[in-house]
């Protein structure tokens, strides 16, 4: 994703836009991605295992986001898989 000019304006894009798809496909065009709702409302917490959280912050950094971001695609991919 280099069509961005700062790392402000690509986390922007990620908070406002559905990113799960590129999981799948990196090579679909940013301006295909939909917008997620507007705000995030709501809040859940979630307790894991200590080396599932570790595995996740792993994976993220590696992807170049955060932790909640990457869970948050997966729960919102899983979802639209069985929707």
């Amino acid at each position: 994703m280099s069509s961005f000019k700062t790392l402000d304006e690509e986390a922007h894009f990620r908070d406002t836009h559905d990113v799960s798809t590129l999981l799948k496909d990196s090579n679909t065009p940013l301006s295909e991605l939909p917008l997620l709702e507007k705000e995030k409302e709501e809040l859940i917490s979630v307790r894991i295992q200590k080396t599932l959280k570790k595995k996740l912050q792993t994976i993220a950094r590696a992807r170049g986001i955060g932790p909640t971001t990457l869970a948050r695609m997966w729960i919102i991919e899983k979802l639209s898989a069985v929707s």
